[in-house]
């Protein structure tokens, strides 16, 4: 399966096999149906029997369209939202957009019509930075990883429908167990569960202790390093992650660099030969240089920190990221979730004078990431919303989280809405497949109750999800009602916002 390839019906792990049988039956029943012939019994002077794939791609895919209209429509590609817009689809593909009285679908056809009058249409989002494998409980990647690759894989199905009800139609994974987030897309292949559109890594490269190299990738020199990227590649890899620097990994040093420039610079020439997209996570600054000479195509984190610690944003290293067209995916709200944690335990028991210090990191650490992240808006650098979910504390299904980080540090609604749609996709590869509106690409589109383009906090109110032309079965407002984290009562990263907002 390519990078822009999708899936079929999911179910959270505790109901999967019910739910599963259910699915099943109804397929194959829709198959017996594409065989029968208009000529009863079948008789001779009946018309050759099509292959059955070729049949159920007609019945699905022929003079059959979907037209959605909406009071608003959002293309996702930089322009003002069209009033009174519409999205003609015909089988997965989109076939027009625009002003509803410019969409029509041809004289004759069969058409099945959506109408979401003072609504908005948009395009499906798409998140940058997941991680499939975790619970966004609390519990760190060591516990995680200890774990059995089936249960890991159930819980990245249960994460994948979290992610889909939620608004989110494609999502790049950022290292997973083994072979887990493959299992899951063979699984997508074989219909057995619907899951977003995947752009997976497999496993991060680290080094040995290094930052969740207990994934099952660590390797030593740049021989090693290369025959690391090949195996990933031939495991079905559609990009490759590279730990340049520790992280929360108990045995990793975050303000360290990870591996020499002959091991950056070796995995990410191989990554680049066979047209594989790199990407860094960077706790710290030297980190990103290491990864800017190393030709890294995305700054994940981009965290400036010297080696002692002290926060020191470099403007000459933020000026060669933009000089060199990498991507950045900042991961606010990863920090702030782990604030708003602590903040919770605080004020349901109250923390003592060993766990206040935590608390307080916590804030410093948000902090320094939501700061330096104006600055790089200011700037003019390409970012793009990434979640960090279901890392620690942030639950998959809270994308709009990180996007109203960026909105907060200074981009404007729109920006936040092309930062998880056309420039996400763009920053992905897939931007030919999905990410805006246009004719030819995939219908991958929401239903916003409200106007994201005046208040990004809109994006919580999604009326209806369709996933390449299909709408999506997304269950009882119980299940949905379910995804969504919401914060302690008291916001002590409030000052923080307030001194963004002032311009400080």
């Amino acid at each position: 399966m390519n990078p822009g390839s999708g899936g079929v019906d999911v179910m959270a792990p505790a109901f999967l096999l019910g739910s599963l049988f259910y699915q099943r039956r109804r397929w194959l029943l829709s198959l017996v149906d594409c065989q029968r012939t208009d000529t009863p019994g079948g008789s001779p002077d009946a018309p050759p029997r099509r292959n059955l794939l070729e049949e159920t791609a007609m019945v699905n895919h022929s003079e059959a369209f979907k037209l959605i209209t909406a009071g608003r429509l959002i293309d996702g590609r930089g322009g003002p939202p069209v009033q009174e817009g519409a999205v003609l689809i015909r089988g997965s593909k989109i076939v027009a957009v625009g002003p509803a009285k410019n969409v029509l679908p041809p004289e004759g056809a069969t058409v099945e019509t959506f109408d979401y009058r003072g609504k908005t249409v948009m395009p499906g989002m798409i998140d940058c930075h997941t991680h499939h494998n975790g619970f966004g409980d609390g519990r760190p990647g060591e516990e995680v990883a200890a774990l059995p690759d089936e249960v890991l894989t159930l819980q990245a199905a249960r994460n994948a429908r979290d992610s889909l009800y939620s608004g989110v139609t494609s999502i790049r994974d950022n290292g997973a167990k083994n072979m887990t987030m493959f299992r899951l897309r063979e699984a997508v292949n074989h219909r057995i569960i619907q899951a977003p559109r995947m752009v997976l890594c497999g496993r991060p490269i680290a080094i040995v202790g290094g930052h969740m190299g207990y994934f099952g990738s660590e390797v030593t020199g740049p021989v090693e390093a290369t025959a690391a990227v090949r195996q990933l590649i031939k495991e079905g890899a559609d990009y490759i992650k590279i730990s340049a620097t520790g992280g929360s990994t108990r045995t990793s040093f975050p303000l360290l660099p990870a591996f020499n420039p002959d091991e950056l610079r070796a995995m990410t020439q191989e990554a680049h030969k066979f047209g594989k997209l790199t990407a860094t996570h960077c706790a710290s600054t030297q980190g990103t240089i290491d990864s800017l000479d190393a030709g890294v195509d995305m700054i994940i984190h981009c965290v400036f920190k010297d080696s002692n610690g002290e926060a020191n944003f470099r403007e000459d290293v933020a000026e060669r990221i933009g000089s060199q067209g990498a991507y950045v995916n900042p991961t606010v709200h990863v920090a702030r979730a782990s604030v708003w944690s602590l903040q919770k335990r605080k004020e349901a028991r109250g923390i003592n004078f060993q766990e206040q210090p935590g608390l307080d990191a916590a804030l410093w650490e948000l902090e320094i990431r939501w700061t330096h992240l104006a600055r790089l808006i200011d700037m003019g650098l390409k970012i793009i919303t990434g979640s960090d979910s279901s890392w620690v504390d942030y639950k998959l299904g809270n994308t709009v989280y990180e996007t109203e980080c960026l909105v907060q540090a200074g981009m404007s609604p729109m920006q936040g809405i092309l930062s998880l749609t056309s420039d996400a996709a763009k920053a992905l590869g897939i931007d030919s497949v999905t990410g805006s509106l246009e004719a030819e690409k995939e219908a991958d589109l929401i239903i916003v109750d409200g106007n994201p383009a005046e208040d990004i906090n809109s994006l919580w109110n999604i009326d209806e999800v369709f996933l390449g032309g299909d709408r999506v079965d997304r269950g009882p407002e119980s299940v949905l009602a379910g995804i969504r984290q919401h914060p302690p009562t008291s916001r002590p990263e409030s000052s923080i916002v307030n001194s963004l907002q002032a311009g400080g």
